[in-house]
């Protein structure tokens, strides 16, 4: 409310005091200026408040996370999910006759933290195996079909949903039996008698599964019981390297296996963030999940799969100054080459995506493994006198971790020194600036478009070296 609005409206106030009999004496009198006053300050504060309320009802607009949600959920945008961690395990089997272990074998760590197999595995006797495990949890939620009507829905529970990274839904009509049926998005080409269901993410911040209405998808019979298989993860989670892992179920389980990371278990992703919602939701109904605009596959490819952490896309003009020739096999050839931690058949589901959802008459697609290139990073610095030796090894880990690991979803594209100083003094860990030296060895930078860049980190932290201050 701007001040001419505001001397109006006290003058109004005023002006109807003075039609009041019993009031009329009062009107220019200091408690009347005063409640004059306060009515004028309400009015204002209601106001802003109704100016905020409308506000929150548009997607360039809105602040609170609820709104952000709704406004999304009207448009069926769904975010993206949590991604597990992942990494290498050795499994020693220490007795005399061989042993096997299923995929999705449920093991946990000493933080109470659920991992499950990848493949299933044989270990023959006194040998040892390696292979990987990511960290997910399986649960299963249950419903019943109280009554056979058109859409109906279920939610999963706000705190289920923050943490699932899929799920699969079966139900039994009263066969005796759990038959899945898949998932139709926004119930597409499909007919009445088809077992689909769609999902949804409700303004509640809860994942919903909605089926059909036997025009566009079969209505489950009343009593029927649903089934929901979920993977849960509690996303960018870390276990580092030599840590025990032991079955989920010890009383079951072979107590001849010993399990220990090999490496870091890390990779895993956040599910997507409030603000990155409200932007996403924005362009979602011309995107709309099926186009690539002016040639941007890799935000196409990072939607669909979002575990992909490095993704390059060129074409025929880049690949031929790369390779330092002409060649008609790459006229009007799309060179893709990404990098998923949490999925080595990334490339062909990539690949059958490009060609199903965004099929091109003009264009061919090349899956081009990435070249993995390595550098060292030499530290050494003295640190302070009251911090811990361990205590300063795991900052400097965390920070070379998080930055330069293939498997970091926030690694950066090329290592720069003054990065590194920059990283290095913020820990707050050495005595001086002038006590840090750090070299780089090896390839910091991509040569070229298939280049992927990361740091060796056995071999960095092999050349850390910490000594204590002794200056008083």
């Amino acid at each position: 409310m701007d001040y001419q609005n505001k001397q109006a409206a006290r003058a109004s106030f005023t002006d109807i005091l003075k039609t009041k009999p019993s009031l009329e004496p009062l009107a220019d009198s200091q408690v009347m200026q005063g409640v004059n006053i306060f009515q004028g300050l309400a009015l204002e504060f209601a106001l802003n408040k109704l100016e905020r309320a409308r506000q929150e009802g548009y997607s360039s607009t809105a602040l609170n996370r609820g709104s952000i949600l709704a406004l999304a959920e009207g448009k069926q945008y769904i975010p993206r999910k949590p991604l597990p961690s992942r990494g290498p395990i050795s499994i020693e089997n220490k007795s005399e006759y061989p042993s096997g272990l299923p995929a999705h074998y449920p093991l946990i760590s000493e933080n109470q933290v659920h991992y499950m197999l990848v493949d299933a595995v044989a270990i023959d006797s006194h040998t040892t195996k390696i292979t990987d495990v990511i960290q997910v949890e399986k649960l299963s939620l249950y419903f019943t079909i109280e009554q056979e009507k058109p859409f109906i829905e279920f939610l999963f529970g706000r705190e289920i949903s923050r943490q699932t990274h899929q799920f699969n839904v079966f139900v039994d009509q009263g066969d005796g039996y759990y038959k899945e049926w898949v998932i139709a998005p926004r119930f597409r080409n499909v007919n009445g008698r088809d077992a689909v269901f769609d999902e949804f993410y409700s303004h509640t911040d809860q994942i919903g599964i909605r089926f059909g209405n036997n025009i566009f998808g079969l209505i489950p019979k009343a009593n029927s019981k649903v089934k929901v298989d979920l993977w849960l993860t509690k996303a960018d989670i870390k276990l580092m390297p030599k840590q025990p892992l032991t079955p989920l179920y010890p009383e079951n389980a072979d107590d001849k296996l010993e399990f220990v990371t090999i490496g870091g278990i890390i990779g895993g992703t956040e599910a997507e963030s409030t603000e990155e919602i409200k932007v996403n939701s924005l362009y979602y109904e011309l995107y709309d999940d099926n186009h690539v605009f002016d040639d941007d596959y890799s935000f196409f490819i990072k939607r669909h799969y979002p575990g992909v952490l490095w993704c390059k896309v060129w074409g025929e003009s880049e690949q031929e100054e790369m390779e330092g020739r002409m060649d008609e096999q790459w006229v009007n050839r799309v060179f893709v080459a990404l990098y998923s931690p949490t999925d080595p058949n990334i490339a062909q589901k990539v690949e059958k995506t490009l060609k199903t959802v965004i099929p091109q008459l003009n264009r061919r697609y090349s899956l081009m493994p990435p070249e993995e290139v390595s550098f060292i990073a030499k530290i050494e610095g003295k640190i302070k006198r009251d911090i811990m030796l361990s205590d300063a090894r795991k900052a400097i880990i965390k920070v070379l971790s998080d930055n330069y690991h293939k498997n970091s979803v926030n690694r950066k594209e090329k290592a720069l020194k003054r990065d590194l100083y920059r990283s290095m003094n913020n820990l707050n860990i050495f005595a001086s600036e002038d006590d840090i030296y750090i070299e780089l060895v090896g390839t910091t930078e991509p040569q070229n478009l298939k280049q992927m860049v990361s740091i060796d980190f056995d071999a960095s932290l092999a050349f850390l070296n910490l000594p204590t201050s002794i200056t008083y």
